[in-house]
């Protein structure tokens, strides 16, 4: 799979599919580990336009607070697949 983007979406991707299987992490560490630390708003846009969510885990992107923001298929959706990999990690 080789979905058609700028290459700062896909370096923006290259980061989600880092995220290990049960855990997240917020907007700013994805920029902060794509060396962009203050980029956390623009990591936002590609994570929104991801074509393959389940393969490039744009769910386990979430706000610096812990709060669940902004997922496509919605709020409801992001959190059952969340919710979905803690109980398989149980």
């Amino acid at each position: 799979m080789a979905p058609r983007s700028t290459p700062f979406q896909q370096k923006v991707w290259r980061a989600l599919t880092g995220i290990p299987y049960g855990e997240t992490r917020s907007y700013k560490q994805i920029a902060e580990a794509m060396d962009c630390p203050r980029g956390c708003r623009t990591v936002g846009m590609p994570n929104n336009r991801n074509p393959i969510s389940i393969v490039i885990p744009c769910h386990r992107v979430i706000g610096a607070d812990g709060a669940l923001v902004g997922y496509g298929g919605g709020l409801p959706i992001k959190e059952g697949l969340l919710r979905l990999s803690y109980m398989s990690l149980s």
